[in-house]
């Protein structure tokens, strides 16, 4: 079963990548090109990442409003608050 759109923006975020929409294209950039196609997950749910960056993040991930600081804090930081979002987002829903 591929990977949920959380899960892949999880996985970006991890690795150091940001992601944007580019003329209704995915693109990426981060520390190191990807090698290859892109993982069966990624193609499977793109229209949804497309849709969800586009939709809720101004095309770009992550949001323009947290990614001018990210190279200031520490990796852990970034990461810790992220996933206390989106733990935040889950209980809301719920």
């Amino acid at each position: 079963m591929p990977q949920t759109v959380v899960q892949i923006l999880r996985c970006l975020t991890l690795g150091g990548y940001t992601a944007r929409v580019v003329d209704g294209r995915l693109e990426t950039e981060g520390p190191q090109p990807l090698a290859g196609p892109l993982p069966a997950s990624i193609k499977a749910r793109r229209a949804e990442l497309v849709a969800f960056l586009s939709e809720r993040c101004g095309g770009t991930w992550p949001p323009p409003r947290k990614r001018e600081d990210l190279h200031k804090r520490p990796r852990e930081e970034r990461v810790r608050e992220f996933l206390a979002q989106l733990r935040k987002r889950r209980e809301e829903a719920a």
